[in-house]
């Protein structure tokens, strides 16, 4: 059977989170039999491959909700809708601007305004957004982005994403510059089929003092990318100077028209060069952090380093007649140490349990772990500054579950510098399972921690 392509997508990381959720009904050793029989048959060397090997392999009973599809939308669906949508757009816009101008002149300053500057401040919108996003800081974004809707349509159930919004930020970040791209595409066929079948011409004029010499600078300005390369799509004095209109001006001379007509290569170098090109880039960085990003947000979800436990781990069993079936002396599963994890026990979480009770938190090394909480301020800030330091890749919180989060807890988080990735580690009481309204109440807090990626996980008993 094939182990599956490392290509992660967002309907993996939606079907991960839904099945993640359904297994917490299931008892810890059917959970270990089913993942280590996955293990076996999985040859895959890293771990997404081998996670999304476990995705594809469930049984059916198990994992049909994931195979059988999410919403009525999908994702390829969408966006091929998108994409059409924003050619036709595109397309129409130019075609209307250019025929609706009266006696055929195009006001090139307008034209400027709208098709290329509008798309060049989007672009450096785009990219100071992927900009803080890549950094790790959660940029501020429109309440009311259609795309948000659309993803809703696709994956109806919101709890499944709601750890991965940076992600989503980079996905809907990734189809805005593709959609860009596309719309300026339409604007610029228009441009030639109006520009094939109508008379139209080129003009400026401003109510503010604006000379020959200014508009032969700015044009100039404009063109440097191509002008050493490409002489014909730049502007000379005369085509400025014919292409000066007044409104008092009613007689066009023929030879004054065949002159503004020398702006149409100008214009369009300055729309590929300043609105596509830009978008092009945008979306070819996007992706290749979309793709990265999202790898990592698959191997992080809560819950998805127990699954690869499990498959790596033997099963207990009372008599093991093979050597792959056999477990440690203390009969706990082994896990691989990760140095990049960092453990936190706020207010005594763990003491009462242990720290090898819960198998999520089994890889951190025991020299990774830190204690807070106690109610000692100097103890409190000498725990911060080493989390300063030591910049973990992911910051693990074992938090009292039954527990409200208190505001001495968020200033704490606060005052950390260096952490992007903090996960809320729940634990529960003894033999207990932690209750619906303990994980909404901490998942309303966790949503407002200054971090770029934050999320809870209920913790169960080995």
């Amino acid at each position: 059977m094939s182990n599956g392509s490392t290509t992660i997508g967002l309907a993996d990381l939606y079907g991960l989170g839904e099945q993640v959720e359904m297994d917490k009904s299931a008892s810890v050793h059917a959970l270990r039999q089913r993942d280590h029989e996955i293990g076996l048959r999985c040859a895959a060397g890293d771990d997404a491959t081998r996670l999304k090997f476990w995705l594809n392999n469930l049984p059916e009973s198990v994992g049909s909700l994931q195979k059988e599809g999410a919403g009525w939308l999908t994702e390829a669906s969408a966006a091929f809708v998108a994409r059409s949508v924003a050619a036709v757009l595109g397309f129409l816009s130019m075609a209307t601007f250019l025929l609706s101008g009266g006696q055929g002149l195009v006001n090139i300053f307008v034209f400027l305004l709208l098709f290329v500057l509008v798309q060049l401040v989007f672009c450096l919108a785009s990219a100071v957004v992927m900009f803080r996003s890549v950094r790790g800081n959660v940029p501020v974004v429109l309440p009311l982005n259609p795309a948000r809707w659309v993803v809703s349509r696709i994956f109806p159930d919101k709890r499944y994403l709601r750890e991965s919004q940076a992600v989503l930020r980079l996905l809907f970040l990734r189809y805005g510059q593709e959609f860009g791209a596309i719309f300026t595409l339409g604007a610029v066929a228009a441009f030639f089929l109006v520009l094939a079948f109508s008379d139209y011409t080129f003009v400026w004029g401003s109510t503010f003092s604006v000379s020959d010499e200014f508009v032969q600078r700015f044009a100039g300005v404009l063109a440097a990318p191509w002008s050493s390369w490409l002489s014909t799509a730049t502007l000379s004095p005369q085509v400025i100077a014919d292409s000066r209109y007044h409104p008092a001006l009613t007689d066009l001379s023929q030879a004054n028209i065949a002159s503004m007509r020398g702006w149409w290569p100008f214009l369009i170098m300055a729309t590929l060069s300043y609105a596509l090109l830009p978008r092009l880039i945008l979306w070819g960085l996007s992706k290749w952090f979309y793709v990265r990003l999202m790898k990592k947000s698959f191997l992080r979800y809560p819950g998805a380093e127990g699954i690869l436990a499990r498959m790596k781990s033997p099963v207990v069993k009372t008599q093991a007649l093979q050597a792959e079936d056999r477990t440690a002396p203390s009969g706990k599963p082994s896990m691989p140490l990760d140095d990049g994890l960092l453990l936190l026990n706020w207010a005594g979480a763990l003491d009462s349990t242990g720290f090898d009770q819960f198998e999520q938190i089994l890889a951190v090394p025991p020299g990774n772990r830190l204690a807070a909480g106690l109610g000692l301020l100097a103890d409190d800030g000498r725990c911060v500054d080493k989390i300063n330091q030591h910049k973990p890749e992911r910051l693990l919180v074992a938090v009292k579950a039954w527990e409200p989060p208190m505001a001495d807890f968020r200033d704490f988080l606060a005052r950390l510098e260096n952490v992007v990735d903090c996960t809320l580690c729940l634990v529960p009481l003894p033999r207990k399972m932690v209750a619906e309204q303990n994980m909404q109440e901490w998942d309303d807090f966790c949503r407002k921690l200054p971090f770029h990626m934050a999320q809870i996980q209920a913790m169960s008993h080995i």
